[in-house]
């Protein structure tokens, strides 16, 4: 695989009702059709209602266990994956949130990167080709999924579903048009019982799927401030998308 190709895969990974198994009608009179539609919407309805629940419960679950974790940072293995499971490439990195909206990634193999949210605005530094863009943080969230673990704000919640697997949850946008088509988040508890997010994945619209482990997982010093501030580079060319 070419170098440009790499380079572009590395730039871009940054209601159907379940089927009702018994159905019946039980009247002494005759069932007209009209009824029976009438009667399969409730049911379909009683079905979406029990689902809609199921997510809020999860959500909350999920809205719990992100709220222990304030600040972390950590080390990271990434994989990235083809629709049909073939691996096109490896990396590693370090990663550092604080709430609210704070964030820095770095990545360092197999090329430096560097993504920073200020709070304002979440900047995208390349110095292999000297370049940063910049992107309205507000604008940037349906597309950046690492941003949803620095935000508990409920209107920002609102626009995703959560389900529970086990020891993982998975988020779900309601808006089709997201390039982020699901997020997937695994969590553990260390020897002394504090919450760790131990790993997660991400899922494009093109099918890609992004496998991110943790490692040094450090909940308890706060990250350094100047983390989260980013300043052009002199020399490199800036695309404000904001």
């Amino acid at each position: 695989m070419s170098p440009t190709v790499l380079k572009k895969i590395r730039l871009a990974t940054l209601l159907s009702i379940p089927v009702l198994s018994h159905f019946s009608v039980h009247a002494e009179v005759s069932v007209t059709p009209a009824t029976k539609d009438t009667a399969i919407e409730s049911v379909a309805t009683q079905v979406l209602n029990t689902t809609d629940e199921r997510s809020a419960q999860d959500k909350a679950r999920l809205m719990a266990t992100l709220s222990e974790l304030t600040y972390f940072s950590a080390d990271f293995t990434q994989k990235i994956f083809s629709e049909s499971e073939e691996l096109l490439q490896q990396g590693a990195g370090t990663l550092a949130i604080s709430k609210p909206n704070l964030v820095n990634w770095q990545t360092t193999e197999p090329d430096e990167t560097t993504i920073v949210s200020d709070g304002e605005t979440l900047w995208f530094y390349d110095p292999f080709i000297e370049q940063a863009s910049a992107y309205s943080l507000a604008k940037a969230i349906d597309n950046t999924p690492i941003l949803l673990l620095t935000s508990d704000e409920k209107t920002l919640w609102d626009n995703y579903q959560v389900e529970q697997k086990n020891e993982q949850f998975v988020i779900t946008p309601l808006n089709q048009e997201s390039q982020i088509k699901s997020l997937s988040l695994r969590f553990s508890r260390n020897e002394s019982s504090t919450t760790q997010l131990s790993e997660f994945s991400f899922k494009d619209a093109t099918g890609q799927v992004s496998q991110i482990l943790l490692s040094n997982f450090n909940s308890t010093d706060a990250p350094n401030a100047q983390l989260f501030s980013f300043s052009l580079p002199q020399g490199v060319r800036l695309e404000d998308k904001r």
